[in-house]
């Protein structure tokens, strides 16, 4: 369950990506289903496929699987989301691992602006009264508490 959509059960053939890893060092990706066999040169990226781009890609899957970041994910989300659930003025809070995402009523207009600016959490935005959380993969419970002891006083 690495990409979005194999959460939908879409398989596809060649799945293609480039993201920064290991403290943003870009790097790209091509997986190709075992049928396909690839062929030197076939399959282009936008960073190419350099010795020091694998080895930063391998490294950081590599922590993802020992620390069984995943796992912890969809620990850690499920546990944040229950919890914003029980928040006053917090609606359709939905989201999958940690990408979570809710909405605020009129009440506390300035709820993503309080949050950055006087208990330094930045979070992403989609639309008006929309927040989005993108934490790292290795968030730990004093900080997801801290994050939900700061909205819940925003909140109440």
């Amino acid at each position: 369950k690495f990409f979005s959509h194999d959460f939908a059960n879409i398989e596809a053939d060649i799945y293609t990506t480039a993201k920064g890893m290991g403290n943003g060092f870009p790097i790209a990706g091509v997986l190709v289903a075992p049928f396909i066999k690839p062929i030197i040169g076939s399959l282009g990226t936008t960073f190419g496929g350099n010795p020091l781009a694998c080895a930063a890609a391998i490294a950081v899957l590599e922590v993802i699987k020992t620390e069984n970041l995943m796992e912890a994910a969809a620990e850690k989300g499920h546990y944040i989301l229950q919890k914003l659930k029980q928040c006053h003025h917090l609606k359709n809070v939905r989201g999958l691992g940690l990408m979570i995402g809710f909405d605020y009523d009129d009440t506390c207009p300035n709820l993503r602006n309080d949050l950055l600016t006087k208990f330094k959490i930045f979070t992403g935005e989609a639309k008006p009264n929309t927040i989005r959380l993108l934490p790292a993969l290795n968030i730990n419970y004093e900080q997801i508490h801290y994050f939900l002891n700061s909205i819940t006083k925003l909140t109440q």
